[in-house]
């Protein structure tokens, strides 16, 4: 059942194969403490808080209005963010080349053809949004319960970019409660048959939340388990 429903990741990586070695980064540094531009206008596109789906559909959408098809967003923080967190997800990235490391903002927005004066402005006013801990444009929440938000101004700053790649397939068998596969045909349980995680339909809906890929096969697994 719903062998189309697919989920995307809007935080890999186009230049590098599989998710790649900079999804963490952009993930927890950028999207977390920094932000998201369109390298053709330079100003910002989605709430990068946004669930996979509405992130990707907006990547789609700058991608469509550039010519080559390549516009691929760009995504911002500075020396605060990747201090607050793991440092090894930025290391390894920048060792790769999926991390870019620049002096100043005008270094990072000639290296991704960004133009100056609309990239500049942006960063001014979201560390205005973080300052008064309000975003006009597009509603991100600006701080979190541990950690007040942090502006983007402390020098090196560091980017990356990315496009949506497959991350979950919502469709696969249909089970019931009690793990058993579903047949076609019948509509009843294929005796001796159980399915938990990834290979079956219709347990996420049409877009599975953050974390719940293990929570499913860990639970329906123990109630096949349970049921064998």
């Amino acid at each position: 059942m719903q062998l189309s429903w697919i989920q995307l990741n809007p935080n890999t990586n186009p230049h590098e194969k599989g998710f790649g070695t900079s999804t963490m980064f952009v993930n927890d540094c950028c999207n977390s403490y920094g932000l998201s531009v369109d390298p053709k206008t330079g100003k910002r596109f989605v709430d990068e808080h946004a669930g996979r789906k509405v992130k990707c559909d907006a990547i789609f959408k700058i991608m469509a209005e550039s010519a080559g098809n390549d516009n691929y967003p760009v995504h911002i923080c500075d020396q605060q963010a990747v201090d607050i967190n793991n440092p090894k997800h930025t290391a390894k990235g920048l060792e790769m080349g999926s991390i870019k490391k620049f002096n100043t903002l005008e270094e990072l927005a000639k290296a991704y053809n960004i133009p100056l004066e609309p990239f500049l402005k942006t960063i001014s006013d979201f560390n205005g949004y973080v300052k008064n801990e309000k975003d006009p444009d597009f509603g991100k929440p600006l701080t979190k319960a541990d950690v007040k938000g942090i502006d983007v101004s402390k020098p090196p700053f560091y980017a990356s970019q990315s496009v949506p790649k497959i991350l979950y397939c919502m469709g696969g068998v249909e089970i019931n409660q009690k793990a058993q596969v579903i047949s076609m045909k019948t509509m009843e349980p294929i005796p001796g048959l159980y399915a938990a995680g990834e290979v079956t339909g219709g347990v996420q809906g049409a877009s599975r939340l953050g974390t719940m890929g293990m929570a499913d096969a860990a639970v329906f697994g123990m109630i096949a388990g349970e049921n064998i």
